[in-house]
């Protein structure tokens, strides 16, 4: 354990006052004494008691949001004295960072160096409690013995402490743990921290009972605790426009090679559809929309995402103004597309653009395609004015169209482009047109003409899986 003086966040509502002061105590006599914080939050009892699955689950809310408490509060280490919650924890686990201190681990850790140790369990067999403490007290050395018959001395002791009769409450204890002992028990666990509370009563009558507050304090201090790895999140600035931000998405899913549900990636979507209209901006003067784009990536940044998508082509003209105000880089969609089409289809090929003529003018395909010697074209005004019919006329993909005029004359741009001008590679430089036309290898555009077509959006989605990937394999989590 290093000097540093390290913060102990513990679930109030966990164990009853009386444990969590015992736990407080020995904690305080550790030589390095951590801070110690508990829970405060206000949890209105639940109004459907009669459904046990409600009450269970609502049992699991209450936890979290102290455990999410806690670790506002700076808690290195969550410590839950609750063996009722073993069954569960790695639920509560899986959703933070911040280490929660496992009690049958810590009991664990206390009896590994012991030999031959028969463990008897003060409380009932044969359910989920018992058989999830005996899962995570997973020691070759150790075997268990159970009470079977005399469980009903737990339910006895249950109903004596909850009617506060201290004495025959541990009158029935003790008459458990002598069962346990006659039947060969070396050392006995309480299950459950209200029974715990007695641990020394029975001590003193001779009762090899498991000090569970000093055992727990003793693994919280002694632990080196460092927090979990994060799970690998991506987030996508959407609604520029909304189909386009679907499509994204849609592509990075199918491009994850999950076999479940639970193989694919975290991803959050700041979407924002009231984001300034990129194109008009850069060619009409229309409002700026850095500063909307900007607070969509800090927000991202606030939901801890590790990489940024931009699903606009033409939003990346304004790259150079957010990318080095961000601690979450932006995967840059043209120099990910400009990438893989030299890799496919060599320095040689010529590349043809399909977008807007904001994207076309400033150049956020073209001078990379430069600084990569890469040759780039594209279309002569009056075609160009059919690619922006495509995006934004009355039958335009803007408008919710992707089959019939708008087809008609992106196929007819594309022509112009293999034709006129010697395009082999067709780029669709607008996140909206593979809405329109599929990314294809070889695509027969008419007029015995073939080329083939470039989704940015999909192959920025791939690039997104391999870095997720990555990064994932090196943090060990999904």
């Amino acid at each position: 354990m290093s000097n540093k003086v390290f913060s102990i966040g513990i679930v109030s509502s966990a164990c009853s006052e009386s444990f969590m002061q015992m736990l407080e105590a020995n904690i305080a006599e550790c030589a390095d004494k951590p801070n110690v914080i508990k829970s405060n939050i206000e949890w209105p009892e639940v109004e459907n008691k009669d459904n046990k699955f409600i009450v269970s689950s609502d049992r699991k809310l209450q936890v979290f949001e102290e455990v999410d408490q806690l670790i506002k509060q700076g808690a290195d280490v969550i410590a839950f004295p609750c063996l009722c919650a073993l069954s569960w924890l790695e639920e509560l686990q899986t959703e933070v960072q911040t280490p929660i201190a496992n009690m049958g681990k810590a009991i664990a850790k206390s009896l590994a160096t012991t030999e031959n140790a028969r463990l008897g369990y003060l409380g009932i067999p044969e359910t989920a409690k018992q058989k999830a403490l005996v899962e995570n007290v997973k020691l070759d050395n150790v075997s268990w013995i159970y009470l079977s018959e005399q469980a009903h001395l737990i339910e006895e002791f249950k109903t004596l402490a909850c009617a506060q009769k201290k004495t025959e409450a541990l009158e029935k204890l003790a008459e458990a743990c002598r069962v346990l002992v006659n039947r060969g028990a070396t050392a006995i666990v309480p299950s459950c921290c209200c029974m715990a509370t007695f641990a020394k009563e029975l001590q003193e009558q001779g009762m090899p009972v498991l000090d569970l507050a000093a055992i727990y304090a003793q693994y919280l201090v002694q632990t080196e605790w460092k927090p979990l790895a994060k799970p690998f999140k991506l987030g996508l600035v959407g609604g520029l426009g909304p189909a386009a931000t679907v499509d994204l998405y849609d592509k990075f899913t199918k491009a994850t090679p999950a076999l479940n549900d639970q193989e694919h990636f975290k991803v959050v979507i700041e979407q924002n559809p009231q984001v300034p209209d990129r194109t008009k901006c850069l060619l009409d003067g229309g409002v700026d929309p850095t500063l909307a784009l900007f607070a969509a990536c800090r927000k991202l940044e606030a939901d801890g995402v590790d990489a940024i998508l931009i699903p606009c082509n033409t939003a990346h003209a304004f790259f150079e103004a957010i990318a080095p105000r961000l601690r979450a880089p932006i995967i840059n969609m043209q120099r990910v597309t400009l990438e893989d089409i030299q890799e496919k289809h060599g320095k040689d090929c010529v590349i043809g653009l399909l977008a807007t003529t904001g994207t076309c003018r400033t150049g956020i395909y073209g001078k990379k395609a430069e600084e990569m010697n890469l040759k780039m074209v594209t279309p002569d005004e009056q075609y160009q004015k059919l690619v922006m019919s495509a995006i934004y006329g009355p039958k335009g993909v803007k408008a919710g169209f992707n089959t019939g005029v708008c087809r008609e004359e992106l196929l007819e741009a594309a022509r112009h482009l293999v034709r006129d001008k010697g395009a082999n590679v067709l780029i669709l430089g607008c996140t909206e047109l593979p809405l329109i036309l599929d990314e294809s290898e070889a695509m027969d555009i008419g007029e015995g003409l073939t080329a083939a077509v470039v989704d940015p959006s999909a192959t920025l989605a791939r690039r997104a899986v391999k870095v997720a990937t990555e990064i994932t394999k090196i943090r060990g989590r999904l």
